[in-house]
């Protein structure tokens, strides 16, 4: 699968398998929102892995958090594929 120049969200992606995700998908070439409830740590991941990175702080069962950062993720990103 090419996802060269795509866009994904990953939710849970500060740490633990959500992070290995995150991880995978920039070294093959993606930008990855992550979105994740532990502010402090989705915010040192998305520092540490770079530009193709952003963080938004988002607890799934909230609707309008969602929405946040979906509308966060397309103002930097332009997009979401995956």
């Amino acid at each position: 699968m090419n996802i060269q120049d795509k866009v994904a969200v990953v939710t849970g992606g500060a740490s633990g398998l959500g992070r290995a995700v995150v991880q995978t998908l920039i070294a093959g070439g993606a930008r990855v929102a992550l979105f994740d409830r532990d502010g402090e740590r989705g915010a040192q991941a998305a520092t540490e892995l770079g530009s193709s990175a952003m963080f938004e702080q988002v607890d799934v069962t909230s609707e309008a958090q969602v929405q946040a950062g979906i509308d966060a993720t397309l103002a930097r990103f332009g997009a979401i594929h995956i």
